[in-house]
């Protein structure tokens, strides 16, 4: 028998010369069988199989239920695999951060340095393969190494790399370096923050500052219709760039990738505490009403130049449970429309059932404004072209595939040549006998390789040589039976944006087999 090879010079080296195989018909053209798999590992019921165990093996002494990982065990997930932890890090590598011309992640090289925050810093970094230039960021190790901060940064930089608006800085990739820790990548983009922005100039004109929310909110509506909360809203977030024809184009950085700890305990308020809603500040979960409050805050910050509550942390929370917030209108030499009051105070109302009951509502008023400024090009411009339906054709075309992906019953999942998962639905997460988190999880390290021993051979060779893999592996049901499988490797294009370089896998039952 003659595997699939994805080479055309007719080298054997994805062959298993072990392992006992057997040419068979199949569903999908040129499928070969490949693989006999162990009897000891058994698909997911959705296949009508029962499972046995757990392809992705737990740490000794890890917590799991029935066999699968507990949400929040992505440490424990990680211990035995060979997967480095910053905790753990020889002490050579954590002495120092990436400097000129280290490579991070195993293809982008070190440029320069862009910036630093809270969470760390932000690289010039360049792809070894693309030859394209990105910011890459950083966490901090002591930060990193928080198991909270650790799922929080797996989770939200998932959701924001599935996000394309004009108005929110692309996410095009994130991992862990074995040597400088948890990292993302983001588009690069030529400009500054709006923070910045007003250290210099002071606040803004009435117009501006209206164009610049509207932009905000724009990029929010965006991913809030995602189930997306930002949480860390705030000027330092709104990047100021140039698009065509200079105008200026508002870019929102950061989902809730930027909030570090503020000292009152572990898990008890995390965020930015002059932008806080004060459900927050009482220990409450970020949503929609809390970055709408955000937003009442920044629109003050703008019209004004100054932020409603400073001082200490204690005594800013203080101000946001009990102060007034103060007119904006008051606090400025020209002429403001009161409606600019009626907004801000509307947004940034103590009870979060008076305010505004979504982004779109607070658009809603904001429009008025800005037609009392005589700024109707915005409404032309944002709220009903051409270009803004095709922005929403393209929003639900995006949203529609993200979410066939993740509902499809047939498990698939995209990683690296080396095996480490980047994205996964959740069929291939069953699939491995994961709780729903794809953080850490590397292919070498899973029980599929005792079914599938080429797996990281065939997964070289695809990523390499460019040309699709098709196996089949045969996985025991129990009593006899046994389920027969295909799996399909295939190169991800050059073109696409987030998983250039890397390998898509999918999984699909073929048939049962009763001995």
């Amino acid at each position: 028998m003659t595997d699939v090879d994805p080479s055309d010079d007719g080298a054997d080296d994805l062959s298993d010369d072990d392992a006992p195989r057997d040419v068979h018909e199949t569903l999908l053209p040129s499928l070969t069988l490949s693989v006999l798999g162990r009897g000891d590992v058994a698909l997911p019921n959705e296949f009508g199989v029962a499972a046995a165990v757990p392809l992705v093996r737990p740490a000794a002494g890890s917590d799991t239920v029935g066999g699968r990982f507990t949400p929040g065990s992505v440490d424990a997930a990680l211990e035995g695999t060979g997967e480095a932890r910053l905790d753990q890090l020889p002490d050579a590598a954590t002495r120092r951060g990436a400097r000129q011309g280290d490579i991070v992640g195993g293809r982008y090289i070190v440029e320069g340095q862009v910036g630093r925050g809270g969470m760390g810093r932000v690289l010039r970094v360049r792809h070894q393969v693309l030859g394209k230039a990105f910011a890459l960021k950083l966490i901090k190790a002591p930060i990193a190494t928080n198991p909270r901060i650790r799922e929080m940064f797996y989770r939200e930089a998932r959701l924001a790399s599935a996000c394309t608006h004009d108005n929110v800085c692309s996410i095009v990739d994130f991992g862990q370096d074995d040597q400088f820790g948890l990292f993302m990548v983001m588009e690069l983009l030529d400009g500054q923050t709006l923070h910045s922005k007003m250290r210099q100039g002071g606040r803004m004109a009435p117009k501006v500052a209206c164009d610049i929310i509207w932009q905000v909110c724009e990029a929010l509506r965006y991913i809030h219709g995602r189930a997306i909360i930002h949480g860390d809203v705030k000027s330092e977030n709104v990047f100021l760039v140039r698009g065509a024809a200079q105008r200026r184009v508002v870019k929102l950085l950061d989902f809730g990738l930027s909030r570090p700890d503020l000292g009152r305990g572990v898990g008890e308020v995390d965020g930015t505490p002059e932008y806080l809603a004060p459900e927050r500040i009482q220990g409450g979960p970020t949503n929609v009403a809390s970055d709408v409050y955000a937003l009442g805050i920044m629109l003050f910050e703008l019209l004004t130049g100054r932020l409603p509550f400073t001082g200490k942390i204690d005594a800013v929370f203080q101000q946001h449970l009990e102060a007034t917030m103060p007119a904006a209108s008051k606090m400025i030499d020209e002429p403001l429309d009161e409606r600019a009051d009626e907004i801000i105070a509307r947004a940034t109302a103590k009870n979060p059932a008076d305010r505004h009951n979504d982004v779109a509502a607070f658009m809603y008023e904001l429009r008025t404004l800005m037609n009392m400024l005589g700024m109707e090009t915005a409404r032309r411009r944002s709220g009903s072209g051409e270009g803004a339906r095709e922005r929403r054709d393209h929003d639900h075309r995006d949203k529609a595939a993200f979410e066939v992906f993740q509902t499809a019953p047939v498990p698939m999942a995209s990683c690296d040549p080396a095996g480490k998962v980047r994205i996964a639905n959740a069929a291939f997460l069953e699939f491995l006998g994961c709780a729903g988190d794809v953080g850490g999880i590397d292919l070498k390290d899973s029980g599929l390789l005792d079914v599938y021993p080429q797996l990281m051979r065939d997964l070289d060779a695809v990523a390499t040589k460019r040309k699709a893999v098709k196996r089949v592996v045969y996985l025991s049901e129990g009593g006899g039976a046994t389920v027969e499988v295909a799996v399909v490797l295939t190169a991800s294009p050059s073109t696409s944006e987030v998983t250039a370089g890397e390998v898509h896998i999918a999984l699909h039952p073929l048939r049962n087999i009763r001995e």
